[in-house]
């Protein structure tokens, strides 16, 4: 047999150089980008997926709601009136960020609609910032106790079941659910506030006996509460779906804590978190005299900057309260819609002042409107 020559031998036996090499890894690491970019891709697609179902739930828990009490929920949050020590208006007080704010009051008549160019600044502010994270939980799932919406057990200090079973409540299982708010959307707030409360409409105003008592809190005079008990409307799975709230930036960005990040979670009230771990906005048309039924028709929900989509197809657009940047342009869904909800979205941002801006922050925000 011929032997294979020198130059053939030498040209078997070469191994890659480094171009070589470096062409293989270059494939290897654009492969890998390729699919955790897809992979990532994947799960945002995933999140947004979740986010939205969930929103179409509390669509449903809303709706059910309204044909049980004859309203939407009102908005809670801060106080609106302070120096309240029962009402709580700070952070660690139970009703910090549970009192029934007031619909904003804005210029126009019922006939003729929004009058924009009367609005002041602070008026305008106002209105963006007329919503809540604590609304959801509150009414639609029903976490406090007895002493807070009228239902379920008041729970010993350590955590445990009441030792005593005569007291008032203590058969009242599950926890979740709310005693009917009646018909001023407060637990009587409003219309009945507990007697000894600063300001009509706050959480220490609420009105959750038979009898109101004249000291104390509503349970002392251990009396049985009495009344259709309601929900829940909503199926948490998990502790990672409630968050709780404890504070607000300046642009009204609210701050949320979640279970095991802060000493006093249970103290913080609770908002519904998204699938990106923020907390859902709800927003819902403003109503007259305090009655939850009624519609104040000066503003609607097309005036609600976050709301407004990015980009509107033919005859989707109507004209709105200005943003920021005198930018009008708001859809007619939100205009016809009662309530709505929103989420951040997968960039966990929102700019509440402009429609659309330069950095893009609402593009990716999820909005749902009810009917």
């Amino acid at each position: 047999m011929k032997p294979a020559s020198p130059v053939r031998a030498r040209i078997s036996l070469r191994g890659f150089t480094v171009v070589e090499i470096l062409v293989v890894l270059g494939i290897v690491i654009g492969v890998i980008s390729t699919l955790i970019v897809g992979l990532g891709y994947g799960a945002r697609r995933a999140r947004i997926a979740n986010t939205e179902f969930l929103m179409n739930s509390i669509v449903a828990g809303l709706t059910r709601f309204r044909a049980e009490t004859g309203y939407i929920p009102p908005i809670l949050g801060a106080p609106s009136q302070v120096g309240s020590a029962t009402a709580g208006t700070a952070f660690g007080q139970l009703g910090w960020g549970r009192d029934m704010l007031d619909p904003p009051s804005l210029a126009g008549t019922q006939n003729a609609g929004p009058a924009y160019g009367t609005w002041s600044a602070t008026q305008r502010q106002n209105l963006q910032k007329w919503c809540s994270v604590t609304t959801i939980p509150e009414y639609l799932l029903g976490l406090g106790d007895r002493s807070q919406d009228g239902y379920g057990v008041i729970m010993e200090a350590n955590g445990a079941l009441p030792s005593n079973t005569n007291t008032p409540g203590y058969r009242e299982q599950p926890a979740l659910g709310i005693r009917n708010p009646g018909s001023d959307g407060g637990w009587g707030s409003l219309l009945n506030p507990r007697t000894g409360t600063q300001g009509k409409g706050l959480f220490g105003s609420r009105n959750l006996a038979v009898s109101v008592p004249t000291t104390g809190n509503a349970d002392s005079s251990n009396v049985f509460l009495r009344g259709k008990s309601l929900g829940p409307y909503l199926e948490v799975k998990s502790d990672g779906e409630i968050g709780g709230l404890t504070g607000f930036q300046t642009d009204g960005t609210p701050i949320v804590a979640k279970p095991g990040e802060i000493n006093n979670f249970d103290l913080a009230p609770k908002c519904l978190l998204d699938f990106f771990g923020k907390p859902i906005i709800f927003y819902r048309r403003g109503y007259l005299n305090g009655d939850p039924r009624s519609t104040d028709r000066t503003w609607s929900l097309a005036d609600i900057v976050a709301l407004r989509p990015q980009r509107f197809g033919p005859g989707e657009d109507v004209n709105a309260m200005p943003d920021g940047n005198n930018d009008n342009g708001a859809s007619r869904a939100a205009m016809a819609s009662e309530f709505a909800f929103l989420s951040f979205g997968p960039d966990q941002r929102w700019n509440p002042t402009i429609r659309a801006d330069t950095e893009g922050y609402n593009e990716d925000n999820i909005v749902r409107f009810g009917p």
